[in-house]
C-alpha cells in the first residue's frame, strides 16, 4: 500500500524558481538529519525568495501594485534600513495575499504559521525558563509541504490578474479556434500551473460567456476551444467545475434565450451526462417545440446523442411555411424527407406550388430514392400534376441528375407525367 505522506523530493521537483529550490531543498536535507529547526528557517527564506521573485516578474509584466511593493523593497535594500526591510519581511504574507492575490486566505493561515515558528527557530525565545523551541520532525515536513504546494511550485499570477489576463487572450481575434492550438496557447498561460480555483474560475466565466452572452461566430469558436483545451489541461478540475455548474446557469436562462444552449449542445455532446434531471426535461421540452425562427438548429440536433430524439419529435411537426426559403448547410435526410412528404400530401393547387418552390430549393441534397419518390407520388396527387410548380419541381430534379437524364425521362413515362419540355442539360 503506498503511503499517505508526500515523497519531500519529488515535492522538491515541482518548484518553479531556481533561487526558491535551492533553499527548499536544503530545508529538506536538514528535515532529513533532523536539524528541523534549520529545516524551518530555510523553508521560510523559501518563501521570502519566491515572494519576492514574483514580485519582481509581475513588475516586469507592467502589474502596478507589484512595481510599488518593489520600489518600497529596493529602497529599503539600498538605504540599508533594516527597520524597513524588517517590516517588508513582516507584511510580506499580507501583500501576497491581499495585493497579489498569489495566495489563499486558507493559504495564508498555514503560511503565516511558518513564519511564527521561523521567527521562534531564528531567535533566542523560551517557551519557558532554560528551553529552546524544539519543533518536531512532523511540524518541519508539514510545512515544507505546505509552502511548495501553496506557493513555490505556482508562476506568479494566480488572482484576478492572473483570470483577467486570461479572458483578455481569449478575447483576442488572434486566440486560435483550433483545440489543439489553443492548448499550446494555454500552456504558455498562467493557466499551466494554476491553483484549482483561478481554473475553475476561468472555466465558469467562459460558460456564462457561451450560454448568457450575445457573441458572435468566432468569439463561440474562441471560447469552445478554449474551454476544450482547459479540459485536456486540467481534466479533473474541468468534470467537477461543469459537472457543478452547467445545470445551475441554464436553470438561469429565460426562455427566449433558450436558443444559446445550441452551441453547447453542438461543441459539447457529453454535456448531457452532467445536466440535472430537470434541465435535461427543460432542455428536451424546448428542442420538441424548437422556435420557427431557429429551425436550422435541427441540423446539428438531430446529430445529438441523448436528445435526438427529441428533435425528430419537432421535425414531424414541421410546417411548408417553416421551411420555405431556408437553407440548412446540410439538408439532414430526414427534414428532406419531411419536406417531400408535405409536398406529396397537398391537397389543393396553392399548396402543391408553394411546396413546389420549397422541394426545387433543395434538389441538390436529395438522394436518387428520394427523388424516385417525389416523383412516383407526384404523380398520384392530381392537385401536384395539375398546378403550375409541377414543371419546377420535374426540371429542377432532372437538372441535379440524382437520377441520369435518360432514366429521369423512362421514369416519367412509367408513372404517366411526361410530355414536360425541359430545357437543354448542356451549354453549346
Amino acid at each position: 500500500m503506498a503511503s499517505p505522506l508526500a515523497d519531500l523530493d519529488e515535492l522538491v521537483l515541482k518548484c518553479r524558481d531556481e533561487k526558491a529550490l535551492s533553499y527548499i531543498r536544503e530545508a529538506v536535507s536538514c528535515y532529513k538529519v533532523g536539524s528541523f529547526r534549520s529545516s524551518i528557517v530555510s523553508t521560510w527564506v523559501a518563501v521570502a525568495f519566491d515572494i519576492l521573485d514574483k514580485i519582481k516578474e509581475l513588475s516586469l509584466s507592467g502589474d502596478k501594485e507589484a512595481e510599488k511593493q518593489l520600489e518600497e523593497f529596493e529602497n529599503a535594500r539600498k538605504a540599508g534600513d533594516i527597520t524597513r526591510s524588517l517590516k517588508f519581511e513582516r507584511e510580506i504574507l499580507v501583500v501576497a495575499r491581499d495585493k497579489l492575490e498569489l495566495i489563499s486566505h486558507i493559504e495564508f493561515m498555514d503560511l503565516e504559521r511558518l513564519q511564527q515558528d521561523r521567527n521562534r527557530c531564528a531567535h533566542p525565545s523560551m517557551t519557558a525558563d532554560g528551553e529552546i523551541f524544539n519543533p518536531s520532525a512532523e511540524l518541519s515536513r508539514v510545512h515544507i509541504r505546505n509552502s511548495i504546494e501553496y506557493l513555490l511550485q505556482f508562476p506568479p499570477s494566480q488572482g484576478k490578474n492572473a483570470l483577467e489576463k486570461l479572458i483578455s487572450d481569449v478575447n483576442s481575434e488572434y486566440f486560435p479556434t483550433n483545440t489543439d492550438k489553443a492548448f499550446i496557447a494555454l500552456q504558455n498561460s498562467p493557466l499551466f500551473k494554476a491553483r484549482k480555483s483561478l481554473v475553475r474560475n476561468f472555466i465558469i466565466v467562459l460558460l456564462k460567456r457561451i450560454l448568457k452572452e450575445t457573441i458572435d461566430y468566432k468569439e463561440r469558436l474562441r471560447i469552445t476551444s478554449a474551454l476544450k483545451a482547459v479540459e485536456k489541461l486540467h481534466k479533473e478540475i474541468y468534470d467537477s467545475t461543469v459537472q457543478e455548474k452547467v445545470s445551475p446557469l441554464i436553470r438561469l436562462l429565460e426562455d427566449k434565450e433558450l436558443g444559446k444552449l445550441t452551441p453547447i449542445l453542438n461543441y459539447f455532446p457529453d454535456y448531457s451526462g452532467y445536466f440535472d434531471e430537470d434541465v435535461r426535461h427543460k432542455i428536451s421540452a424546448y428542442i420538441q417545440n424548437l422556435p420557427s425562427n431557429m429551425i436550422t438548429d435541427l441540423e446539428t440536433l438531430l446529430e445529438h446523442p441523448e436528445f435526438g430524439a427529441s428533435a425528430e419529435i419537432r421535425v414531424n411537426k414541421i410546417s411548408i411555411n417553416e421551411v420555405q426559403d431556408v437553407f440548412f448547410f446540410v439538408l439532414p435526410e430526414k427534414i428532406a424527407d419531411k419536406i417531400i412528404s408535405l409536398f406529396l400530401e397537398s391537397r389543393t393547387f396553392d399548396q402543391a406550388n408553394t411546396s413546389a418552390k420549397t422541394i426545387a430549393l433543395h434538389v441538390d441534397d436529395y438522394s436518387e430514392g428520394q427523388v424516385y419518390k417525389i416523383v412516383t407520388g407526384a404523380a398520384g396527387n392530381n392537385q401536384i400534376t395539375g398546378s403550375f410548380g409541377i414543371d419546377t419541381v420535374l426540371s429542377a430534379l432532372r437538372k441535379s441528375k440524382k437520377i441520369p437524364v435518360e432514366d429521369f425521362d423512362k421514369l416519367l413515362i412509367e408513372v404517366g407525367i411526361d410530355g414536360y419540355e425541359f430545357e437543354s442539360d448542356t451549354k453549346d
